[in-house]
């Protein structure tokens, strides 16, 4: 039996939707055929087969989202011919074709595993093995570091290294080939995973090692942050096994430095029965954690709101999300048992919900008011990680300035003259059709224009890319542009159809506002705000005409280009604008 996990497929998101199945339970199917249509954040994939046999089980219905990593697919006794597909990582290569070679010959492939803080990569410190060397299960092989740690990630078989991927210094996608093993022994196996959430299928994975899989991180934690739980120094992954093995670590006594509580302790306390009760749902308060501290508690926003609404501390609340997160069901959970929040303090209440306003004539509403919270996924979700991305990264400018458009004929195709204006400033300053590196204080100038579309939908916001826009008439950029909301109307917009944009147009005021901020989505290091059209007296040759005036907001990346460029660029803009035709 083999069991397909949902890969990558290629926006770092954690999940995706399923669309359609192409395939049902009894189905022979082949290498690389479509099973499955698997909704992204901005697009719909077919995700083929990894193997050659009969479906006996498909998980989840259209509608359902799958979290990446999890089981999607199950076959009886197929044959794989390659491995897992995911999408190309910007910071590791695929693996290589010796790699798929070795897997063929019966050697074990290891995937670098998520290290427990879901980041989409990490760096490689130093190896502890080198090739040749015979390792044991569980024996340390590299010291790997993530945003907040170093940690030695352990061999997940018994048997010979036969590649190492990657050099002190370099940044390893997860997912992405780490270790190549020769002819591993039968107990490759390794221990349940402190950093993944279990599966009730777990005794059934071929493959420990693969994306987000049943490996385990070693024992010793080279640097880690730690908290504090009944007053002993705790580090994230060893609260996330016992949460994983229900052991209560106020009830575990630490054999680590300065008495901090190892993994060893915690697996030693699951096998002396230092568990959790599996029949109460709520935790004790943890001693020497503060409730009155909002960083005491991994816990988003809208369920601390949902404790203060409901009167429940957070402290009773037995966390179960992915790392020891509470989540909505933990506080509805602790609130059904009777366990309320400290009466020192009244807790404040969160604002009633407003109702919402009416819709526009013909049009609903993109967002349904509702009176609990709910996660924000797909394009939102997207669109969230993007704006944080270039909080972080950008240092942003805007300059705005107004384009006279009074000669342009009537039924003028606006967007397309935009898209053409773009293309002749870039032209005239390339620096603003650039991408930007600022890790690595790289610049890169494009020679081809291709324009990322602002297209806003009930779902969120679009991106979809017209590509060498500098070589397309005006009738060809808007039939390209037509295309691409089909696309998106009938959800069958490719991963293909939103990648590397050069430079982004936003024209918002289709719907309204004059000027604006636009935000700069690295690396790219511009975008264009058109606003909405007005009328405005002017004094011209021939006296005060009414004149038709088109405002713009220029944003950049002050990294990346200078003033004067930015400036350059709005002015070549405009000129061409203010063409008749």
């Amino acid at each position: 039996m083999n069991i397909f996990k949902l890969p990558d497929l290629g926006e770092g998101l954690p999940d995706a939707t399923i669309v359609r199945w192409l395939v049902a339970v009894g189905d022979t199917v082949k290498v690389d055929q479509p099973m499955v249509e698997m909704e992204t954040a901005k697009a719909v994939v077919e995700v083929p087969s990894p193997y050659a046999g009969t479906i006996t089980a498909l998980n989840g219905k259209a509608g359902d989202i799958i979290a990446v990593g999890a089981d999607l697919v199950v076959f009886d006794g197929g044959t794989a011919v390659a491995p897992a597909p995911a999408a190309p990582s910007p910071v590791a290569a695929a693996p290589a074709p010796a790699a798929k070679a070795a897997a063929a010959a019966g050697a074990h492939v290891f995937h670098l595993p998520d290290l427990g803080e879901g980041l989409p990569d990490a760096t490689v410190v130093r190896w502890l093995v080198k090739e040749g060397d015979t390792v044991k299960l569980d024996q340390p092989m590299v010291e790997m570091e993530t945003a907040k740690a170093v940690v030695e990630v352990p061999a997940p078989v018994a048997g010979t290294v036969a590649k190492l991927h990657g050099k002190a210094g370099d940044v390893i996608a997860v997912g992405a080939v780490l270790v190549e093993f020769g002819v591993a022994s039968a107990a490759h196996a390794a221990a349940p995973a402190p950093v993944v959430e279990a599966k009730a299928e777990e005794g059934k994975r071929a493959d420990s090692g693969t994306v987000v899989g049943n490996v385990q991180v070693g024992n010793t934690i080279v640097a880690e942050s730690t908290t504090s739980v009944g007053g002993v120094a705790v580090t994230p992954v060893v609260r996330a096994l016992a949460k994983k093995l229900k052991v209560d670590l106020t009830r575990v006594k630490g054999t680590g430095k300065a008495g901090e509580i190892t993994q060893a302790d915690v697996k030693a306390a699951a096998a002396g029965g230092s568990t959790l009760s599996t029949t109460s749902a709520v935790a004790a308060p943890v001693a020497g954690i503060s409730t009155a501290n909002p960083l005491a508690y991994h816990a988003s926003p809208a369920v601390r709101a949902l404790a203060r609404r409901s009167g429940v501390d957070l402290a009773r609340c037995q966390a179960s999300g992915k790392n020891g997160t509470i989540t909505r069901e933990d506080v509805q959970r602790a609130q059904g048992s009777g366990v309320a929040a400290p009466t020192l303090a009244a807790a404040p209440r969160a604002p009633a919900p407003i109702a919402a306003a009416p819709a526009a004539a013909g049009r609903l509403p993109s967002v349904q008011v509702t009176v609990s919270p709910e996660p924000v996924r797909g394009v939102r979700r997207a669109m969230a990680m993007a704006m944080s991305a270039s909080h972080a990264q950008v240092v942003p400018v805007t300059l705005m300035d107004d384009a006279n458009i009074s000669k342009w004929r009537k039924g003028e195709d606006s967007l397309a003259r935009y898209v053409r204006a773009l293309c002749t400033a870039a032209k005239v300053e390339p620096a603003l059709n650039a991408w930007f590196d600022g890790s690595n204080m790289e610049r890169l100038v494009h020679p081809e224009v291709h324009v990322g579309i602002a297209v806003d939908m009930p779902e969120g916001l679009y991106v979809p890319v017209v590509r060498n826009a500098e070589r397309k008439s005006g009738a060809e950029l808007r039939a390209d542009v037509e295309v691409l909301r089909e696309k998106i109307r009938t959800k069958s917009l490719k991963t293909e159809d939103s990648k590397d944009p050069t430079i982004t147009l936003s024209n918002f005021g289709s719907i309204a506002g004059r000027y604006g901020t636009p935000i700069v989505v690295p690396p790219q290091v511009a975008i264009l705000g058109a606003g909405r059209f007005r009328n405005e007296l002017k004094l011209t040759d021939k006296g005060i005409e009414n004149q038709r005036m088109l405002p713009l907001s220029l944003s950049f990346d002050h990294r990346a280009c200078t003033g004067g460029e930015g400036a350059r660029f709005l002015a070549a803009l405009i000129a061409d604008l203010e063409k008749p035709e």
